[in-house]
């Protein structure tokens, strides 16, 4: 079964997603990343210390888009568990409904792509297996974030057809697949 095909994302998903991000990039905001000064960002921030969260953010919202198997069932239970905890959150919280916001037209990975998304599953892996407990739950929720936001209609939609866009073109070229 093409998991992606079949996968929506509600409004309430979206917005677990967009909490997840806003979360991690106001840490990264207050604390300054790391970085020594008073920087171009203003205070010195360091944007490598949001590689960790962004790459895996960029796994998850490939992942979603995969045609199936472990890595894309995966996301895809991610994205129900997500939009559903979304849903009744937002239910509960503001009495609002959680329409579907699925961006149309889904764009699915390529065989180069998903031979490319194992190798970036297995560097994310051995970064998992190396990293502290705060690089383990940067990379944890990046990939939830990822996997709620791959799929949107909205902005970070047209950020995941970019990435599945470039996933393919550099898994077919990598693996010397040719369509």
């Amino acid at each position: 079964m093409n998991t992606a095909t079949t996968a929506t994302v509600s409004l309430g998903g979206v917005t677990i997603g967009l909490g997840i991000l806003a979360w991690h990039l106001t840490k990264w905001w207050r604390t300054g990343g790391g970085g020594k000064g008073p920087g171009p960002g203003g205070g010195g921030r360091d944007p490598k210390a949001l590689l960790p969260f962004v790459s895996s953010m960029a796994l998850g919202m490939v992942a979603v888009t995969a045609a199936g198997g472990l890595i894309g069932t995966a996301a895809v239970f991610l994205l129900n568990t997500g939009s559903m905890a979304g849903n009744w959150s937002l239910t509960a919280v503001t009495g609002t409904v959680t329409p579907e916001v699925t961006r149309s037209g889904l764009k699915a990975l390529s065989p180069g792509g998903c031979a490319l998304l194992v190798i970036y599953f297995v560097i994310l892996v051995a970064m998992w297996k190396s990293g502290a407990k705060l690089l383990k739950g940067k990379i944890a929720s990046g990939i939830v974030c990822g996997c709620l936001l791959g799929l949107s209609a909205g902005f970070s939609g047209v950020g995941s057809v970019a990435l599945v866009t470039i996933t393919n073109t550099v898994g077919d070229k990598i693996t010397g697949v040719v369509m």
